[in-house]
């Protein structure tokens, strides 16, 4: 009996094919952009966390305790002792680590002569700061610095400072901060390049350590060290991979702070949250209209077969029977919507994971803050957004179903054969 429960099932949703499509239909849209949407949210958040990567916070970054306590205010003070040492004990500890660069923060003021503006400066070494960071390669006029190491009194500078203070490339730039001996100083710089990234980069100013060594002191000290790796193939296992080279490094440096980058996106990671629990309401509402719409097909399927029912329970099938009938109709519509939204997800995921979503031309002129403009989204495959997709439309399917069933089985076989 159940074989032929299920062949009477296949050939009533074959039968009733248009009623069929539509139910599909929706399931299919439900269920497809379900998928896509969670995949371009984990795209999202791992654009902004590459963002924070190739910018800001580095992979991972190494500086004293003492740093991090007072960090806002980029004290000079606080220098990684042997900073060339420390550098190889953090290869040394997580070998996949591919650079290593120096950087001092500091703060200052840039003037043009007429107005002036505060300032986040960072002294770097210009050739490991480029294998870590990708400020250098968003340089968007003019030139990155081109013999690191020797005193210019040259800097880089970002878009926004450059329209602030209306500079171009050649301009002058008038740059006062405190020095590593606790006095002020003054000095003029002419800006080689302007960098342009389309979000807040960790500074507005750039010099090599060559020049910021004449600037704020021969004893400027070194107050981070940043890290890249290979990317990985998915956000989690970034932020874990991170987490884990952290964990290696600090037990090789127990005197200096390791922070992974997952430190320094804990609260966007707690919006991510938030984000996934809006995308399963989405889902449910849609897929709670397809339910709705799998109940109306079904019901109308028990009206239109009244006498066939009955005749089925004058062949000797019981109510539990028809009732088993009805279920297994809706899961196979549930199955047909879920297995055709998987194909529509995965083929829309697949594009937008390989050709991107330009934001430039999707958020023209809009400021965003801190999330990144114009570069390339790229939507990121969740396996787990396929396997609940796939359940809950047959879950939803199979609770749709069950009250047209149980109405279909209540009928009675003499009045069903007499039903016109």
């Amino acid at each position: 009996m159940m074989d032929t429960l299920w062949k009477i099932a296949i050939r009533n949703v074959i039968r009733h094919h248009r009623r069929t499509l539509i139910t599909a239909i929706v399931m299919m849209v439900g269920i497809g952009t379900y998928i896509v949407y969670d995949a371009v949210l984990a795209g999202m958040d791992r654009l902004s966390i590459d963002t924070m990567v190739r910018y800001s916070s580095s992979w991972l970054k190494v500086r004293t305790p003492a740093y991090v306590a007072d960090e806002t205010g980029t004290p000079l003070d606080h220098g990684i002792p042997a900073p060339g040492e420390t550098a190889e004990a953090m290869l040394k500890a997580w070998p996949a680590i591919t650079a290593v660069t120096p950087r001092t923060l500091f703060l200052g003021q840039a003037s043009n002569y007429e107005d002036a503006e505060p300032v986040l400066s960072a002294a770097i070494d210009p050739a490991t700061d480029a294998r870590v960071f990708d400020v250098a390669a968003n340089v968007a006029q003019g030139s990155w610095f081109q013999a690191p190491g020797q005193a210019r009194r040259e800097v880089v500078v970002s878009a926004d400072l450059a329209r602030d203070l209306g500079l171009g490339l050649g301009s002058s730039l008038l740059l006062s901060a405190r020095t590593a001996y606790e006095n002020d100083n003054a000095d003029e710089f002419t800006v080689i390049g302007i960098t342009d990234s389309g979000l807040g980069l960790a500074a507005n100013l750039y010099m090599d350590y060559a020049d910021a060594r004449v600037f704020l002191g021969e004893g400027l000290p070194v107050t981070e060290l940043d890290a890249s790796a290979p990317r990985a193939a998915n956000l989690d296992e970034e932020l874990s991979r991170a987490a884990r080279a952290a964990t290696a490094i600090q037990a090789a440096l127990p005197g200096l702070r390791v922070q992974p980058v997952g430190d320094f996106a804990k609260d966007y990671l707690a919006l991510r949250d938030s984000k996934s629990k809006g995308s399963f309401m989405i889902v449910l509402i849609i897929l709670l209209i397809a339910a709705v719409g799998i109940v109306n097909t079904i019901l109308m399927s028990v009206y239109s077969r009244v006498r066939e029912i009955g005749v089925l329970r004058a062949f000797g099938m019981t109510p539990k029977d028809i009732k088993r009938l009805f279920v297994r109709e809706g899961l196979i519509l549930g199955l047909l919507g879920s297995l055709a939204g998987l194909a529509l997800g995965a083929g829309l995921v697949a594009w937008l994971s390989t050709s991107g979503m330009r934001l430039a031309s999707l958020f023209k002129g809009l400021d965003l803050g801190a999330f990144p403009t114009n570069g390339t989204l790229y939507a990121e495959w969740k396996p787990e957004s396929f396997a609940i997709g796939l359940a809950f439309g047959i879950l939803s399917s199979w609770l749709a179903a069950r009250s047209p069933a149980k109405r279909a089985a209540r009928l009675e076989p003499t009045e069903a054969l007499r039903f016109v």
